[in-house]
């Protein structure tokens, strides 16, 4: 990725299911060898709080055995997306005037996550997921591939490898997310000054989240759709573009 000197810098890390797409992807990939309800209550498990997903993981990963490249790139292709992701993503990191740098950070299947940044995002993103069904990319699929989600801890860790790497400009760094899996980034954003936006929350991470102190929760911003509309991730796009105004006095 081109990082133009000059422009200021944003990171943004993204949870994908439930985030960016409507669909659960880990029992979606898994349906027609009718795995679609264990693999569904695996992931209910950990993003409601009862385990952590290092506990279920080895069981989800079990469950992708017959899953091939071919199941993957003809899921992905059809795939839905929510209104608004695919505009966000190529506005921040297509813009004149923000470098911008976008990982998904899920513990989504690693190897499912690299195939829809090929096939959806053309390749503009970076990827930290699961270890599983990477056998099934090809060299330079493999190359957004980042760090490797096992807990939901390690998606803080996704967002302090970019710092690092791309030193934002202060206050433009953003976790997306919409369950308790995402809870620490969002929490993570906060602390360095960013944002967490808990996206279309469901009733566990909101819980969580109205728990914190008060000079936490205002580093954290809920997003749930409008009367009589679904969600829209470009709600996501005008919480990060008033961001940078605010920040830098850039517009996008």
């Amino acid at each position: 990725m081109m990082i133009t000197k000059g422009k200021p810098r944003l990171v943004l890390t993204t949870d994908v299911n439930g985030t960016t797409t409507p669909d659960n992807t880990f029992a979606e990939i898994v349906r027609s060898d009718d795995h679609y309800d264990g693999m569904e209550g695996l992931m209910n498990r950990y993003t409601t709080g009862q385990c952590p997903f290092s506990d279920v993981f080895p069981k989800m990963n079990q469950l992708t055995t017959h899953v091939d490249r071919a199941r993957i790139i003809q899921y992905v292709i059809k795939m839905p997306l929510f209104t608004g992701v695919e505009k966000t993503f190529e506005t921040l990191v297509s813009s004149e005037n923000i470098d911008g740098v976008i990982a998904l950070s899920t513990t989504g299947f690693g190897g499912l996550m690299a195939l829809m940044n090929k096939y959806r995002h053309d390749f503009k993103l970076k990827v930290a997921a699961s270890p599983a069904l990477l056998d099934c990319l090809m060299a330079e699929e493999k190359t957004c591939l980042i760090r490797k989600i096992l807990s939901e801890t390690d998606k803080t860790l996704v967002l302090d490898d970019l710092i690092k790497a791309y030193q934002p400009y202060p206050g433009l760094i953003f976790h997306v997310g919409d369950t308790l899996g995402d809870f620490p980034a969002l929490v993570h954003a906060a602390n360095q000054g960013g944002l967490g936006i808990a996206f279309c929350p469901n009733d566990a991470l909101t819980q969580k989240i109205n728990a914190l102190n008060q000079h936490i929760r205002t580093g954290i911003v809920q997003v749930t759709p409008k009367p009589g509309t679904g969600p829209d991730y470009s709600d996501v796009f005008d919480i990060v573009f008033r961001k940078i105004r605010e920040k830098t006095g850039t517009l996008i």
